[in-house]
């Protein structure tokens, strides 16, 4: 086989690659928009990962960044990075979040409070997959607190500084079609230490982002007058550490054998930041369930048609403040 049959077979099979990339993956967010107000953007789980891959792209537009991050070694890391690269005068400040304790969760707000800033937009982005069953420190079992507890705290803590925002601010939940499969609500046994077998660890996951997604269907509605929107983003498959339980892919084997379906269907972080960044950047007020910015698809073929139920809503913010009830006032 000559050389130019072999360039043309490295071109068709790259061409191919490329067009089920295009079709699986989607194609990058282009937006021009800066902030010369230095707006403030907080975000959870941001010193790795679409979190890291967010902070990336939001820097470089002139945003005052809070990184909430359970590992603050790792996001002054971050930080001292972004100010190597893009210069000390970037606003970017580093404080830690335990999403696993409802006490860290009142410290951080209480440090964002401090800057005296209102707040544009949160991200409740961090998560946790597959992870055994384990209890917090508030006596709550891990995958529901991480995953949706503690991002509900955190919301209606700084809700008021979103609302002195004198525009348009956002609330951007990162969830997943996972929500999807759930059919039982409440599902109180995984509130607390459940018996660890696959299933009751994919249960865990798929309820946590269905309670995140049911509280932002719910605080969209009680947000409709006000100036505070409430958006639910899936990124898709994504290659994060957030797999490091799952054994088929924390195996060194199993996982380069699947490197060739990676290639062609697994988004990048920074692939899997672009719904969030057009949440958080599109001039126009984004769909409350977003999983491609460029996608056409109905929002009800992407949700589980029990969000839109208001006893369920209803019952899950009772639920909700019942559980976080020593660190709440009402709301304002």
């Amino acid at each position: 086989m000559g050389l130019l049959s072999k360039i043309a077979i490295l071109l068709g099979v790259g061409t191919i690659t490329y067009v089920i990339r295009w079709h699986y993956i989607g194609r990058l967010y282009r937006s021009k928009r800066t902030f010369s107000s230095q707006e403030l953007v907080v975000i959870t789980g941001a010193s790795s990962g679409i979190g890291l891959a967010v902070v990336k792209d939001l820097v470089r537009r002139g945003c005052h960044l809070v990184l909430g991050c359970r590992n603050e070694a790792a996001g002054q890391i971050v930080c001292d990075q972004l100010r190597k690269q893009f210069g000390s005068e970037v606003l970017v400040d580093v404080y830690f979040v335990d999403l696993g304790s409802l006490k860290s969760i009142v410290s951080f707000v209480d440090k964002v409070g401090l800057l005296g800033k209102p707040v544009y937009a949160l991200v409740n982005n961090a998560g946790i997959f597959y992870a055994p069953p384990a209890l917090t420190a508030d006596q709550i079992e891990q995958t529901f607190e991480i995953n949706y507890l503690g991002h509900y705290l955190l919301t209606i803590l700084l809700l008021p500084k979103l609302k002195q925002h004198p525009n348009r601010s956002r609330i951007v939940n990162v969830v997943s079609k996972a929500q999807i499969c759930v059919e039982r609500f409440p599902d109180t046994e995984l509130h607390q230490l459940y018996d660890d077998s696959p299933q009751n660890r994919f249960r865990a996951y798929q309820y946590s982002k269905f309670c995140l997604v049911l509280f932002a269907h719910k605080l969209s509605s009680i947000l409709a007058n006000s100036n505070v929107t409430v958006h639910c983003v899936d990124p898709g498959n994504v290659e994060t550490a957030i797999y490091r339980h799952f054994p088929q892919l924390n195996n060194k084997v199993l996982y380069y054998l699947q490197k060739p379906i990676r290639l062609l269907a697994v988004k990048t972080p920074r692939e899997g930041a672009q719904s969030i960044l057009y949440a958080i950047l599109s001039g126009a007020i984004p769909p409350f369930y977003v999983s491609n910015h460029h996608s056409s698809e109905s929002e009800k073929s992407e949700v589980n048609p029990r969000i839109y139920n208001p006893i369920l809503g209803d019952t899950l913010w009772t639920l909700s403040r019942q559980m976080c009830r020593v660190h709440l006032l009402e709301m304002n």
